[in-house]
């Protein structure tokens, strides 16, 4: 109770501590193959916990070990001050919340959020800036989207698919700061520091670069190996103890849901209407694919295989990508974390983004299908 990191990792609510245990327990019953099929099969609780957890796993040990080098040795403050005349009239936005959307570009999109979560914390976010990063620029890694343009059969169609993901999840961090619930939150600061980190003003005789390379010298001063191991192992910790524990609660939940009810199908019925108005082939096909990537997005890509053209593949494949909320992962670490968005706001921002993408991705589709 004396040190703030154990206690804000252990002292939780009634809802993480039930999710915690259940966690604990569907892993042992899936591990082992105890109780019914329905938690234990791999279309349920064998996705989330022997396939998404041991690559999380993987994905967190390496970004426990690079996120200091991200956020503490001045590469923030280069970037930030770099992007600034870009992020902040686009997007509403600091210049430094750029290296969120680089660190899922080339990492994943749970890096990002984590950095965000981690930044805010910090004090270099307000609760409205983090939950527009968090929400808007989490997008899914170059690497994953191969493995979903692979898994549902356009591999050769790669460069295609990232394309119409990228350029669509552009249009849409445009948009969502502009939109309820983004556009009504108060642009207050809740996080863990208690004070808000401004971004300094660039002083007279200072160009653009000169100030960048000056503040990330002057940030990098402060910082040593110190800063590496105490920042490597409190994230590690976090994502183990937190993060881990609800991605196989959750997530097996909500695929029993997804498998074994048809509450997914009536659904995404509207969707299946919406792909209609645009002429998508095998629409009602496609459309529990919208729904469904709220779950886990890789679920968008297992109705992308089942689909016989190549319009209905490719619609599945950017999808999974585009919604960026996904329960099993991002959305986990988003209710976990200080950003004051809750369940139905997440639900609310994901539902936007699924239907204006039926509309932006259609002109991709009649172009490259």
């Amino acid at each position: 109770m004396k040190n703030q990191f154990f206690k804000d990792l252990f002292v939780v609510g009634p809802l993480w501590i039930v999710s915690r245990v259940a966690g604990a327990i569907f892993f042992i019953m899936i591990f082992y193959k105890i109780g019914p099929e329905a938690i234990w099969s791999m279309d349920t609780g064998g996705t989330p916990a022997l396939v998404l957890a041991p690559s999380l796993l993987v994905i967190f040990s390496v970004l426990a070990a690079a996120v200091s080098l991200l956020t503490d040795f001045g590469l923030m403050e280069y970037v930030g001050t770099l992007a600034r005349p870009l992020m902040n009239p686009l997007f509403k936005l600091p210049g430094r919340s750029a290296i969120d959307c680089l660190a899922s570009w080339i990492g994943s999109n749970s890096v990002g959020v984590v950095i965000t979560t981690r930044l805010h914390d910090a004090g270099y976010y307000s609760d409205r800036e983090a939950s527009i990063i968090a929400t808007s620029f989490s997008v899914i890694s170059v690497a994953y989207i191969y493995v979903m343009a692979d898994f549902v059969g356009l591999p050769h169609m790669y460069f295609q698919i990232l394309i119409a993901i990228y350029v669509v999840s552009l249009i849409l961090a445009i948009l969502a700061p502009r939109m309820w619930p983004l556009k009504n939150m108060p642009d207050t600061y809740s996080g863990r520091s208690g004070q808000r980190i401004p971004e300094k003003e660039i002083p007279a005789g200072y160009s653009l670069s000169e100030w960048a390379l000056a503040s990330a010298v002057e940030r990098a001063k402060k910082e040593g190996i110190g800063t590496i191991v105490k920042t490597c192992y409190q994230t590690f910790s976090f994502l183990v103890v937190s993060t881990m524990p609800l991605v196989v609660s959750w997530g097996t939940i909500v695929l029993i849901i997804a498998t074994y009810t048809p509450i997914f199908q009536w659904i995404s019925l509207p969707f299946a209407w919406l792909l209609e108005l645009v002429k998508m082939p095998e629409a009602y096909k496609v459309a529990p694919a919208f729904v469904l990537a709220y779950a886990d997005q890789f679920l968008a890509a297992v109705i992308g295989a089942a689909c016989t053209t190549v319009a209905g593949k490719f619609m599945c494949a950017c999808i999974s990508a585009t919604g960026i909320i996904y329960m099993t992962e991002i959305g986990v670490l988003i209710l976990n974390s200080s950003i004051p968005l809750n369940f139905w706001q997440l639900t609310a921002i994901y539902f936007m983004r699924a239907v204006l993408s039926v509309f932006l991705l259609a002109p991709f589709v009649w172009l490259f299908c």
